[in-house]
């Protein structure tokens, strides 16, 4: 579960930290017996299952997910040169940082890291308020690590030979060469890397191929079945009144010989392993004004359902395994309605029994309205020439409850974050 995010001196953002915490002073009354959830509690921890940023367009929102992005970019490979971007507005020479607060297996952690244009200068890796992993440019702390085979020694030595590049650059993340090339050496440390690498997805869009979108969700069943992820999706699918009836999906490998029509609504993808061309067919099926089943090429429904369809498989894989899910612009190409009942898969507690979280940006004002999103999950973001990026959510201003309208007052200017654009 997600406690926190802090970011400084990326892009736009100079200094901004993305809370995730239950901001209200109370629980509501009823708490418990509410079908939808007002926040999610982990080893006393109660945090919002979803968190919405509102604001002006380049008001430093999409960068907020590239934050993210580049956070678990690093953390998957390494850190290459041409991911440091700073803020150009004030000219510094700070590094940039990314903090993140999070609860894994009841425990709360903390993994910070700091870089500039040619490494990272500082790694922190944190259980509770101690320091399992601190390197900075003076001194290396792997004390509560260290054990007779993989002394301090013996750790100073897997750092300095798999860790720093051949200019001697810091660039591979001390916590993912001991998690992935010493998983055995401690279990905190392996299920920290974990849940940073595999329990937050970020995603710079909701464009999304389906077929990518359905190998995910095939993965959370036992025998990997592309058909079950289908059977799961379309009830769904159908509850928000798009008249799919069944779909069905056909893959064949492309003969290095064969000519490809790029022509076709067909996708084409390279198996990375065998290094072969995949033809991905998609057939939906509708009923026509006899009863009878009539084929679609799935490319040729409207961009709203194929966008639907692939944003339903992404939502229903992460939350069966309770992971994070990061996106800018979720509500893009969806009708508002649909957009809402998206969102409020992860606030009912029918389908999200796991803690998953949903982090997104978005334009569409209808959620304000829909007496679903809570004061602590709504965020306006704005830019200024002396601060950057900022960040504020609904509870940092007086006076705005629960039973206020949100959308009347975001749109009236009353909680900022909107242009007043005249041509």
């Amino acid at each position: 579960m997600l406690l926190s995010f802090h970011i400084e001196n990326y892009k736009s953002i100079l200094n901004v930290t993305i809370p995730l915490n239950y901001a209200e002073k109370k629980a509501p009354n009823g708490y418990k017996e509410m079908d939808l959830y007002p926040f999610i509690e982990e080893n006393e921890c109660r945090m919002v299952p979803v968190l919405a940023f509102y604001g002006a367009n380049a008001s430093g929102k999409s960068n907020i997910i590239k934050a993210f992005g580049l956070f678990i970019k690093i953390i998957r490979g390494k850190y290459y040169c041409e991911n440091f971007e700073p803020n150009k507005i004030h000219n510094n020479e700070n590094p940039i940082v990314f903090e993140i607060a999070f609860v894994n297996n009841g425990i709360k952690c903390s993994y910070t890291l700091k870089f500039n244009e040619n490494e990272i200068v500082y790694e922190n890796l944190k259980k509770e308020n101690d320091n399992i992993i601190l390197i900075t440019k003076e001194k290396h702390i792997f004390d509560s690590i260290t054990t007779d085979t993989y002394s301090f020694e013996k750790l100073e030595s897997i750092y300095s030979v798999e860790c720093m590049n051949s200019d001697n650059y810091f660039q591979t993340p001390f916590l993912k060469i001991l998690a992935k090339n010493y998983a055995g050496l401690n279990s905190f440390v392996s299920n920290s890397y974990n849940f940073l690498s595999r329990n937050i997805e970020v995603y710079q869009s909701n464009n999304v191929p389906l077929t990518f979108s359905l190998e995910k969700l095939a993965k959370t069943n036992l025998d990997n079945s592309i058909q079950v992820a289908f059977d799961e999706m379309i009830p769904l699918l159908k509850k928000l009144d798009i008249d799919i009836i069944r779909m069905e999906i056909k893959q064949n490998e492309i003969k290095e010989s064969t000519a490809i029509d790029f022509r076709k609504n067909h996708e084409f993808t390279r198996d990375i392993k065998t290094n072969k061309i995949k033809e991905t067919q998609i057939k939906s099926f509708h009923k026509d004004i006899n009863g009878n089943e009539v084929i679609f090429d799935f490319y040729d429904e409207s961009i709203g359902t194929q966008r639907v369809a692939s944003i339903l498989c992404i939502v229903l894989s992460i939350l069966k395994e309770g992971k994070i899910l990061i996106i800018d612009e979720l509500g893009n190409s969806l009708h508002p309605f649909l957009f809402v009942e998206i969102v409020r898969l992860f606030k009912d507690k029918r389908y999200n029994k796991n803690n998953a979280q949903l982090i997104f940006t978005t334009h569409n004002t209808d959620i304000m309205d829909d007496d679903m999103m809570r004061i602590s999950e709504l965020c306006v973001v704005e830019k200024t020439l002396k601060k950057g990026t900022i960040l504020k959510r609904f509870s940092d201003y007086e006076g705005i409850r629960n039973i206020t309208s949100f959308r009347k007052q975001y749109l009236e200017g009353r909680l900022s974050g909107i242009p007043y654009p005249y041509i």
